[in-house]
């Protein structure tokens, strides 16, 4: 399990877009209980105060494929769309679906690509995914319990129209909801993604994601990148602390096997321990020492380069789709709003 992060909302694909859940809720981590080493919580339960208002000033900035994937606004007027163009078949079977509810904040794609880069974020979250800049954790539960109330919402006779797929009893010994005779293939989602053209959407972010981690893996080898490890790495040592690289820091396992108070500053997260914020600040230094960051990005952005020169062809055919996508989705929504 890798601890770094994305957005939570994920780009116009998977079940995130079909059917809201409370991922984040899931994605507690293991702990429970407090430890003699867990870290003071400074904020003295201010939950209406903004946790961290700066965690992502010094990450990475955008990547030459960034061009090719739909930015976060894109992706909210995509899923928009279609829940709107779901509508009129889901009023055809009788169900309901909970209303579409644009997005909050959220954490940028490459926010954490090399582990954490500020202070103060990681003096509140240790190596810990962070809440979005300015997102305070008492917006951050309503958030989920929102979600939470949404899922409750949904009947399995609804879920079954809207995803074209037979919903299981969760109790043993219940009945399963089949799919209606009638309910387009894949159910009233899929038939409203292929009517605002992105029933190929799924596929072209993979290819750009696919591309993403082919440069990933050659800019690790890269001997730029084997020198800048190797500058942060001794950097480390002169605070007591061996990483091959920033990346092994951030998913050293001790982060999450300790059991720290589990009420963190991110509801999701048990609280970071005095060990693991005083590493992640060395860590964050020493990026700042040796220009770790910019310098990485350098590299990378060139082996990004690179693939798209390779790959030009299929990638011309991706922007093209999401462009069309985009456009489609755009007019639904203001028609919709009129």
């Amino acid at each position: 399990m890798r601890i770094r992060t994305s957005p939570v909302t994920s780009p116009v694909t998977g079940a995130r877009a079909m059917i809201p859940l409370a991922a984040a809720t899931a994605l507690l981590a293991t702990g429970c209980g407090d430890s003699g080493d867990t870290a003071r919580d400074e904020r003295n339960g201010k939950d209406t105060d903004p946790v961290v208002a700066t965690s992502f000033a010094n990450a990475p900035k955008a990547y030459p494929l960034d061009a090719y994937r739909p930015t976060a606004a894109e992706t909210s007027t995509v899923d928009h769309a279609v829940r709107v163009l779901a509508g009129p078949c889901l009023k055809k079977f009788g169900v309901d679906w909970p209303a579409y509810e644009a997005p909050g904040a959220a954490i940028p794609p490459n926010a954490r690509k090399y582990g954490p880069t500020d202070l103060e974020s990681v003096r509140v979250y240790g190596y810990k995914p962070p809440l979005p800049d300015g997102v305070t954790r008492q917006e951050a539960v309503a958030a989920q319990r929102r979600a939470q109330a949404r899922d409750k919402a949904v009947t399995p006779l609804a879920a079954a129209v809207y995803t074209g797929r037979a919903q299981e009893a969760e109790k043993k010994g219940g009945t399963t909801t089949e799919v209606p005779a009638g309910v387009p293939e894949g159910g009233c989602h899929a038939q409203a993604r292929r009517a605002a053209l992105a029933d190929r959407a799924a596929d072209d972010l993979t290819e750009v994601q696919t591309l993403f981690f082919e440069a990933s893996a050659t800019t690790k080898k890269d001997p730029g990148t084997v020198a800048l490890d190797k500058r942060w790495s001794s950097c480390m040592r002169k605070a007591g602390l061996t990483y091959p690289d920033p990346l092994a820091a951030a998913d050293d396992e001790t982060w999450r096997t300790q059991r720290t108070s589990p009420n963190g500053p991110h509801p999701s997260f048990p609280a970071p321990s005095a060990k693991e914020i005083a590493t992640a600040e060395a860590d964050v230094r020493c990026k700042a020492a040796t220009g770790y960051v910019a310098k990485r990005h350098a590299i990378e952005s060139g082996h990004q380069k690179q693939l798209i020169r390779k790959n030009a062809a299929t990638l011309t055919a991706v922007n093209d789709r999401k462009l069309r996508m985009i456009e489609r989705a755009e007019t639904v929504v203001a028609k919709e709003e009129k």
